[in-house]
């Protein structure tokens, strides 16, 4: 806080390098068969510049406004400023950085409350590649903007949350629960697919619902072997508790040691390398990704030995975890998979850190997708979300007008 009473957020990364998604009419390329459009852009054009430029002293907003701000409407859109805006060094070396000064009550409030996300409104140039993937070039910022969800993630974030205190449900509570639902999530398919006829086969393939049906088989494929996982991190911790003093318990509860406590795995058993040779190991790059966006993935070398490459997997999940874990999504994925304590994850054992990876990674995936937006050129970083009477009255707009014709 300032002596005049405004808030300056320093070392906010307002945009990333890498791979962003976007939906059908965002963005001036054609989607996949998926309906999304991956588009990237690389170091050369995030540090630019002439784009580092247009961001230096560019206004603040409250979300996304409908029209890019310009001197007419600067009063009623701008919140702040965007101040200092330069090129991350080290492991941020793949960030925008900026100091964002709120000099609007409201917005110093929301940020305060709990709005953290920032998204960049700009214009830019794209190349399709192929349907479906296109190359950003030539951006040129015109706002930053305080939003709930930015597309680059949670990466793209202020800082400096203050901890939640409250008592949180305990490991085996949350894991318990987990399973719960995707038993009842199992036993509710298995049903329907019974009841389905070949009729109804025959239809979904007409009207595309086939692809979408195997989408959501994989993603039960996937769940699978993070059900199995988690299964076999219960039966360890379930051992574990039977085994430890009774005193040691009473005298854990009275420091309240909020730190998950174990030793470091330098070798991985052959259990351990079985949780990486299984289907679900295919996807741990992708899930990296999706937990830590522009986060470096390791080189496996396809000679190399199983255990091997089961070690790179798994410290490419103990980095991936540690990097999300320090954002406020990365934390509230992950807080579920460790019990609500404070994680070291170089010390966590195997299960447990392929456990939590693949269950966080799972919700992350699950909010990013639940997230489609349709929005207007000049580009924004995320739209806002249409509720389902936004949808019916544009619905009943279009088909008044047809019938007017």
């Amino acid at each position: 806080m300032t002596p005049s009473g405004f808030l300056v957020c320093h070392d906010v990364p307002i945009a990333r390098t890498g791979e962003m998604l976007y939906g059908a009419g965002e963005v001036p390329v054609e989607p996949s068969r998926d309906g999304l459009i991956r588009v990237s852009r690389d170091a050369a054009e995030v540090f630019r510049p002439e784009t580092i430029a247009s961001f230096e002293g560019a206004a603040v907003t409250i979300d996304h406004p409908d029209d890019f701000v310009n001197p007419s409407n600067w009063n009623q859109l701008a919140v702040g400023t965007v101040m200092n805006v330069r090129r991350g060094t080290g492991i941020e070396n793949d960030l925008l950085l900026a100091d964002l000064m709120l000099t609007n009550q409201k917005a110093i409030d929301e940020v305060r409350a709990g709005l953290r996300e920032v998204s960049c409104g700009y214009d830019a140039g794209y190349e399709q590649v192929e349907p479906g993937r296109g190359v950003q070039r030539e951006i040129v910022g015109n706002h930053v903007a305080l939003v709930e969800r930015g597309r680059c993630g949670s990466r793209c974030a202020i800082g400096d949350k203050e901890l939640d205190m409250k008592k949180k449900p305990t490991f085996l509570d949350k894991v318990r629960a987990l399973m719960k639902d995707a038993e009842a999530e199992m036993e509710e398919k298995e049903k329907t697919d019974d009841e389905e006829s070949e009729e109804v086969e025959e239809k979904k393939e007409k009207t595309g619902d086939a692809a979408l049906f195997k989408t959501l088989m994989k993603r039960m494929e996937a769940q699978d072997a993070l059900l199995a996982s988690l299964a076999t991190l219960v039966k360890a911790q379930a051992k574990d508790a039977d085994g430890d003093d009774e005193d040691e318990e009473d005298e854990s509860a009275e420091t309240g040691d909020d730190v998950i406590e174990a030793e470091t795995a330098e070798k991985l058993n052959q259990a351990d390398v079985d949780l990486y040779t299984g289907d679900s190991a295919k996807t741990i790059l992708s899930r990296a990704e999706i937990l830590s966006p522009g986060i470096k993935l390791p080189t496996l070398d396809s000679k190399a030995s199983t255990a091997d490459r089961a070690a790179a997997l798994c410290k490419c999940q103990r980095r991936a975890l540690d990097l999300a874990y320090q954002t406020d999504a990365g934390r509230a994925a992950i807080s579920p998979f460790v019990g609500g304590k404070t994680a070291d994850f170089e010390k966590m054992p195997v299960a447990l850190v392929n456990a939590a990876f693949m269950g966080a990674s799972e919700l992350m995936k699950a909010q990013n997708n639940a997230a489609a937006s349709v929005s207007a050129a000049p580009t924004k970083d995320f739209g806002k979300n249409l509720s389902v009477a936004d949808i019916n009255k544009r619905n009943r707009e279009f088909w008044a007008d047809r019938a007017a014709k």
